[in-house]
């Protein structure tokens, strides 16, 4: 199974981050703390995470990634 991880570096740390929204499993959340929700980046909840690659295919800036 593919796995996906955010490279923190590149994400814009969107409120409205487009990979999260599209994700079926709900697998991406916000790290905890920061002014807003995302604030502090992503994480992948391997848990629930598929691997589809839906999530990688929309993130505007690259930062989600196919391992």
């Amino acid at each position: 199974m593919r796995t996906i991880s955010i490279d923190t570096n590149a994400c814009d740390r969107s409120p409205g981050c487009p990979a999260r929204r599209v994700c079926p499993r709900g697998a991406i959340t916000p790290v905890p703390g920061g002014a807003y929700p995302g604030a502090n980046g992503y994480t992948v909840n391997d848990d629930l995470c598929t691997g589809c690659g839906i999530c990688a295919r929309v993130c505007p800036v690259g930062a989600v990634q196919l391992g």
